[in-house]
């Protein structure tokens, strides 16, 4: 029988802190499946997430922490898991916030739940703390969707969303996008508090392309046409 969600975990050179996250992941998952996307990482990455116990899929070289979203989904759902849980390789997002994450799935079936950090006590620079800030009001406005917290990577999509999304981005623009095209669609979307923990690796993120990605997004149109079932 298929398990009713699955995990799902974008990586690029994570072999310093993906072990570690897996063994605290199985504590507070149990059986789950896990899915580790190797984005074309250049370390151990791949390796060390098999040897924890988690199926791997690896991409030849970088394509962005979006286009490894959206393989894993696209895997997973077309197994037939009612719903994916996203957190991130580096050890920010802590596996004892999940459980909870995964009751109120269950309990209430959203479209999707994102995580809500304290932003006053996260373990985030200033300048990243303000950006933040300003990108959750205005993707608030545009999509319609009361957020606090937009750029948190800790969610849980579920596939009565997927499968009407029809997402482009290929890297940390995605998550603002399906925020987006989530607004557009009328989707219940929830937040839960979730700690934001030190970052055991250095941030992928480029500020320049990736802002310019943010801004090209929202200014742009959100176009659905038809839904993949329909394609």
């Amino acid at each position: 029988m298929t398990p009713d969600v699955a995990v799902l975990i974008p990586a690029l050179d994570a072999a310093a802190t993906l072990p570690g996250l897996l063994e605290e992941l199985h504590a507070h998952v149990g059986e789950l499946p896990v899915l580790v996307v190797d984005d074309g990482s250049r370390d151990d990455t791949a390796q060390l997430a098999r040897h924890g116990g988690a199926e791997c899929f690896q991409h030849l070289s970088p394509q962005g922490k979006g286009a490894a979203l959206r393989r894993g989904w696209d895997l997973l759902f077309r197994r037939g898991h009612g719903a994916v849980l996203c957190l991130d390789a580096d050890g920010q997002h802590n596996p004892a916030d999940a459980p909870a994450m995964l009751d109120l799935w269950r309990r209430e079936k959203p479209d999707l739940i994102i995580g809500d950090r304290d932003l006053r006590h996260a373990a985030m620079a200033w300048d990243r703390r303000l950006s933040n800030r300003l990108s959750t009001r205005i993707l608030s406005l545009r999509s319609g969707l009361p957020l606090s917290d937009s750029q948190c990577g800790y969610r849980l999509l579920a596939f009565s969303l997927w499968e009407r999304l029809q997402p482009n981005g290929r890297a940390f623009d995605l998550e603002s996008e399906v925020l987006l095209q989530a607004g557009s669609l009328g989707a219940r979307v929830c937040q839960i508090p979730v700690v934001q923990r030190p970052s055991g690796a250095g941030s992928h993120v480029k500020r320049m392309r990736d802002t310019g990605r943010f801004l090209r997004l929202l200014l742009g149109p959100t176009r659905l046409e038809g839904s993949k079932t329909g394609e």
